[in-house]
């Protein structure tokens, strides 16, 4: 156990020497010491630097990562409410029409009325007026409804 102790003691040792690096008066750097008065280099900081860059690194990755995710889910929440706005826009466009042919039913039965009437063409021709704008009415809100679900959809388009 003592063998193994002083083997991996020298081997330290002799790394740590071997690691030592000195600079140079013409710049440069060598492993052996440029002459007598030579000092090694102070490198003790830069597993730290070098650490510290592979950290940032990482968590530019990991921000990245995290930013993509959350443009996917900002994407994904604004699909989903385009989605559902859609959707009440149909059920508006079917509502409204099943009010404009309610008000054209009543009509027509207003209308078979007016036949056993004396003056029964004036309001005949009253009632067909009135169909009339019941049904422009609900075509102009028809197509309004249909150009804002036809946006939406081209908002949905990648």
């Amino acid at each position: 156990m003592e063998r193994k102790s002083s083997i991996l003691l020298a081997f330290a040792l002799s790394f740590s020497a071997s690691a030592e690096v000195y600079q140079c008066a013409d710049g440069k750097y060598q492993a052996d010491p440029c002459d007598e008065n030579s000092q090694p280099v102070d490198l003790s900081g830069v597993g730290s630097v070098i650490q510290r860059s592979e950290t940032t690194v990482q968590s530019s990755a990991v921000s990245t990562a995290t930013s993509d995710k959350k443009k996917e889910i900002t994407t994904y929440i604004e699909k989903r409410r385009i989605s559902r706005e859609i959707a009440q826009l149909e059920s508006d466009r079917r509502r409204v029409i099943a009010q404009r042919d309610q008000r054209l039913r009543n009509l027509r039965e207003s209308s078979q009325y007016a036949n056993n009437n004396l003056a029964g063409a004036t309001w005949q021709q009253s009632l067909a007026q009135e169909q009339l704008a019941a049904t422009q009415e609900a075509d102009t809100l028809v197509e309004s409804i249909d150009r804002q679900i036809e946006q939406l959809k081209k908002d949905l388009e990648p």
